[in-house]
């Protein structure tokens, strides 16, 4: 008895054609009847043997779709394994009762063989292009770099490994500008941490995004894609941030010279400027903490009040004072020829020339050492009328002692100074 699996219902056909399928069927159980007798048309052990290759066709083109196979390069021949099995006959397919049920079979088993075979070259030639393309992204890469790839190729048996090995090695390749770029973003602020460092910025407002950075590297392909762009945008802000708070911090570091510039000059007037001292210690402070621009230009800016203060402290003093303008400023050369360096600077004043070695040679020398008297009292030769000691000795040890002014207003008019007074 044939039982068949009911198609979609269509519009009433014909009373003949109905007619015709009903012989047809008859005309079928008629010629398997006269089978099953040992004689006939049919071989009843070849309609199971078809059906049972043609089930594991159909398991075979579920596991090529599993594999790798499109579902679309097998739609045909599901659609005629559906419609072989819409109508069956004492547990076999209709059609494998026929003649030519054997061909339809081997159709299916060959066209299986051809979608595989086809689809296996083509999703590796893909993996392969994938592959040299990486490699070519990365380049220079060695081979002991590449080889965990290849091994992987290699091992590679179905279109899904394949089609896998491809989307991974497209996508690493994307990947290759993408992750430099970041590693470079990553150096750069690193540097730029490390001259905060060195200018005495303690403070780090880096570590979270480099944090991410790091742990960024560790993702693999898909993840590192998703998370791309906001940490290259993360990344980009920092830098930003970070050379603006550079710049700020380099315009403060002038502030400072600047404060200190003045601080000194007012110290050699006499100037108290201890709290003007200590508001730049304050600031510097808050330099070593500052995170912000803002905060470097709030810093600067108290130290250019401090350096206006000071500026304005030298102003009063300078107004309060008369000072000659036309001395030559001379230094020194000895340790306690202070007096020859300040008659040589006074006589520049009245565009006379006589170094310092040239006055002491005038004045002359008494360099006998000191001795302490019998009531206990330091005894030196005459300063008044020479240098006693020596020029290059030093009071504190009693090797030198100095002149006073008669020695010198004697040799500045031997050069035809001007002496208005002299004192000591």
């Amino acid at each position: 008895m044939i039982a068949a699996k009911p198609f979609p219902e269509q519009p009433p056909a014909p009373r003949r054609a109905a007619w015709t399928r009903r012989a047809s069927a008859l005309t079928l159980v008629a010629a398997i009847v006269l089978s099953l007798g040992g004689g006939g048309l049919f071989d009843r052990g070849s309609a199971y043997s078809l059906q049972a290759r043609a089930e594991a066709l159909n398991a075979r083109w579920a596991y090529m779709v599993d594999n790798g196979v499109p579902e679309a390069d097998l739609v045909s021949l599901r659609r005629e394994w559906r419609q072989s099995q819409a109508s069956t006959f004492l547990g076999a397919d209709s059609m494998f009762w026929l003649p030519g049920g054997e061909d339809t079979v081997n159709r299916w088993q060959a066209e299986s063989e051809r979608i595989w075979a086809t689809d296996l070259s083509r999703f590796r030639s893909d993996a392969l292009l994938a592959e040299q393309s990486l490699h070519n992204a990365l380049a220079p890469e060695s081979h002991l770099q590449r080889k965990s790839r290849l091994d992987a190729y290699a091992e590679a048996t179905t279109p899904l490994d394949f089609a896998t090995l491809r989307d991974e090695w497209t996508l690493e390749a994307r990947l290759v500008p993408i992750d430099r770029r970041i590693a470079g973003l990553v150096a750069g602020i690193d540097a730029q941490v490390q001259k905060a460092s060195r200018i005495g910025v303690r403070s780090d407002p880096s570590a979270g995004v480099l944090a991410r950075a790091a742990a960024y590297t560790g993702l693999d392909s898909e993840d590192r894609m998703a998370r791309a762009e906001m940490l290259t945008r993360s990344l980009n802000s920092l830098q930003v941030t970070l050379q603006a708070r550079l710049d700020a911090a380099s315009v403060t570091l002038q502030g400072f010279q600047h404060a200190a510039d003045e601080i000194s000059i007012a110290t050699l007037y006499g100037l108290d400027v201890t709290s003007l001292q200590n508001r730049v210690a304050a600031n510097r402070s808050a330099f070593g903490k500052a995170l912000t621009p803002a905060e470097f230009v709030a810093i600067t800016s108290d130290l250019k009040q401090v350096a206006v203060a000071a500026d304005h402290a030298i102003y009063v003093a300078l107004s309060q004072t008369h000072v000659i303008s036309g001395v030559q400023l001379i230094y020194q050369n000895h340790p306690l020829s202070c007096e020859e360096a300040a008659t040589s600077m006074a006589l520049t004043h009245q565009g006379i020339h006589v170094s310092q070695d040239q006055i002491l040679h005038e004045v002359g020398a008494d360099l006998r050492p000191m001795y302490v008297d019998s009531a206990g009292r330091v005894r030196w030769g005459n300063g008044y009328e020479t240098f006693v000691g020596n020029v290059n000795g030093s009071e504190s040890n009693y090797t030198g002692l100095g002149t006073f002014y008669p020695p010198l207003v004697r040799v500045a008019r031997a050069h035809g100074a001007r002496v208005l007074a002299g004192c000591w």
